[in-house]
């Protein structure tokens, strides 16, 4: 080993004692000046043997190598870049050959680049300060007061100084009501020896106002093991927050109306405008008509396909109509068959959605059942015009006739039978009837005045029971198909003359509807009916 004359790539030549073969004794004093001199990671060997890695004003290896010195010895070139691997990898360096007197590469010494440092950590302060997320360092301390703060913190209000001196305490401006939440989850993460904790609560910015944040922090400890400090990410989510409870309330609103839509009388479609009349979408209350959702939205039944043969002309007429007079509404009644077969009449309020360019692309519609709206004005209708029929004539038997074909105009109502006292025989007589076997007729034709039925007819209420018929009677009742009935007695001066009696083959029981039909029917041609049979008797 000698003394030569070396010199470091673009700098003065320097003698010294070094060679190609020098160990970490004899490149100590230079890695010592050197990071005496800069204050940063120093790496230093010569071509042939390893060498040393200082850092902090410590020799912490006196076998070092690196890829970059080993590249650098190689090529004889400075190399500044970050390492792919070894001891410094992904830090920014800088590492440069050292020359002999005849120029031969004989060692390499390096540094962490502190140009790249500064510039990356201005890179990271910019970050972060232009980021919506503000980073805290708070100390395991009461309401955690902060030793550190970016400057980003201005979103909120509030400067850097405001906590980095202490006059404002992170745990301060936390919601009350929220402050308790926080602090037991947080105690419960440290229990548990976790390194992060993750929650959303809200803070008061400086001017008042409240806002939703999301903290991500790291807890820190001590060698041992004692929690030091917490590192946070705070992000307003705030934005979030209201979308998240207007999306909520939406939710709501729609079960809501969803609820009121099935618990209604409406039943709400939505039809594309094609063949057919596809539908989009149908409330679950379809189970009023006898039809599941799947029925329509699968395609399995087009709506038209249930309207009545006889309407659905007009019904796409009134549709075709509207379209073309560029109407956003239109309303129109007409028949529809249930699922198990019953005919409906239902009025549809329709209103046409159109596209931006005013091309017509869907229907929604709400259709009600208006049966018995509808039923209720043919009843009045029918009562007005047999009380015009009735007032024409004083014949029996045309009276009885008026009578029960009227009465059975109803849907649902397909017997019909009138019995009249007779009062020399002491029974009740069947004088008109229709809808029944020749065989039921013979049963029924006369009630003795001590019968069951007779007795019930007698006391002056209306019955809408199958008890009505005595035991000897039930086999023929079933025999005839007849599933309910209605006796209703007639009543004139308090005196019970006959019965108005009404069955049907199809309903399970009489409706309250045609119940009040039938009784006004009773009241008034029990006024025609007895002056006839009275006159006939005196006669």
């Amino acid at each position: 080993m000698t003394f030569k004359n070396f010199r470091i790539s673009g700098g003065e030549r320097i003698t010294y004692l070094i060679s190609e073969d020098a160990g970490s004794d004899e490149l100590e004093p230079i890695a010592v000046a050197v990071h005496s001199l800069v204050g940063l990671p120093t790496t230093i060997r010569s071509l042939n043997r390893k060498g040393l890695r200082l850092e902090k004003g410590q020799i912490l290896d006196r076998e070092y190598t690196g890829p970059v010195l080993e590249e650098v010895l190689r090529t004889g070139k400075t190399i500044r870049g970050v390492p792919k691997e070894g001891t410094y990898l992904g830090r920014n360096v800088v590492v440069s050959p050292i020359f002999s007197e005849d120029g031969k590469v004989i060692a390499a010494i390096g540094i962490v680049d502190l140009l790249s440092v500064l510039e990356m950590q201005e890179i990271i302060r910019t970050v972060v300060n232009n980021s919506p997320a503000v980073v805290f360092l708070w100390k395991n301390e009461e309401k955690w007061p902060s030793e550190f703060v970016s400057e980003n913190v201005v979103q909120f209000g509030y400067t850097v100084e405001d906590f980095i001196s202490g006059r404002v305490l992170y745990g301060d401006i936390i919601h009350p009501d929220d402050l308790k939440r926080v602090e037991d989850s947080l105690k419960e993460r440290i229990r548990r020896g976790e390194v992060d904790f993750n929650i959303e609560y809200r803070i008061f910015t400086k001017v008042g106002d409240l806002h939703w944040v999301n903290e991500r922090a790291f807890i820190q400890r001590s060698p041992d093991g004692k929690v030091t400090h917490f590192q946070g990410l705070v992000l307003d989510v705030t934005e979030r927050k209201e979308s998240e409870e207007a999306l909520r309330k939406s939710l709501e609103t729609q079960k809501l109306l969803r609820t009121i839509i099935n618990n209604s009388q409406a039943v709400a479609f939505l039809w594309e405008n094609k063949e057919n009349l596809p539908t989009v979408y149908v409330s679950e209350n379809i189970t009023k008509f006898g039809y599941r959702v799947e029925d329509f939205t699968s395609g399995k039944i087009p709506y038209n396909s249930i309207i009545h043969k006889d309407d659905i002309g007009p019904v796409i007429e009134t549709l075709k109509r509207n379209i073309a007079e560029k109407q956003d509404y239109f309303d129109v009644e007409y028949r529809i068959f249930t699922g198990d077969g019953k005919m409906l009449w239902v009025e549809e309020k329709t209103f046409i959605q159109r596209d931006e360019e005013g091309k017509v692309t869907h229907f929604q519609g709400l259709v009600v059942d208006i049966t018995e709206r509808k039923e209720a004005h043919k009843m009045l209708e029918i009562q007005r015009e047999l009380g015009k029929e009735l007032s024409t004539t004083w014949n029996l038997q045309t009276i009885l006739n008026l009578v029960l074909d009227s009465c059975l105009q109803i849907n649902g109502l397909d017997v019909g039978v009138i019995y009249l006292k007779d009062e020399l025989l002491d029974q009740l007589n069947l004088v008109s009837y229709r809808g029944i076997s020749l065989e039921f007729r013979e049963t029924v034709s006369r009630y003795k005045a001590d019968s069951l039925e007779a007795r019930q007819i007698l006391i002056g209420k209306p019955i809408y029971s199958l008890e009505f018929y005595s035991d000897t009677m039930v086999d023929a009742v079933k025999r005839e198909g007849i599933k309910s009935v209605a006796i209703i007695p007639l009543n004139y001066r308090g005196e019970i003359v006959g019965s108005l009696n009404f069955a049907s083959h199809t309903l399970d029981k009489i409706p309250w509807s045609i119940r009040n039909f039938i009784e006004s029917i009773a009241l008034q041609v029990v006024n025609y009916i007895a002056p006839v049979c009275i006159q006939a008797e005196l006669s």
